[in-house]
């Protein structure tokens, strides 16, 4: 829904979603996305992610900030911290930062990503 540049994309609603091109992980589940906004410039994105059940560590090349919106999940740090997360929670990756998803629930986030390097 979309009036005068002002859009609503509904996180429930996932006609137009994106299957993730390569899903990483040790099972592959499957997962998918839509962009809601890109800047002008492309360093900004935001949008919503929805992923099943996996685990896969990652390196961050951008920095992201996500709101988790339905399922559960621990992001273990490389020192073995484990930060559970879920509905509600506030998830900060900085570039550069490490870690592994276990997502035990499918997740739904809300992601605001800012790549200095696009």
């Amino acid at each position: 829904m979309e009036h005068d540049g002002i859009r609503v994309v509904r996180s429930g609603e996932r006609d137009g979603w994106a299957a993730l091109v390569d899903p990483p992980g040790a099972i592959p589940s499957q997962g998918s996305e839509t962009e809601a906004f890109t800047s002008p410039d492309g360093r900004f994105t935001a949008g919503l992610w929805r992923r099943e059940p996996d685990t896969w560590a990652f390196e961050r090349a951008y920095d992201e900030v996500a709101v988790i919106l339905e399922g559960r999940a621990d992001i273990e740090l490389p020192d073995g911290t484990k930060l559970p997360v879920g509905p509600g929670d506030v998830l900060i990756t900085p570039n550069g930062s490490k870690g592994t998803w276990h997502i035990h629930e499918t997740i739904v986030k809300c992601f605001a990503i800012y790549d200095v390097k696009a």
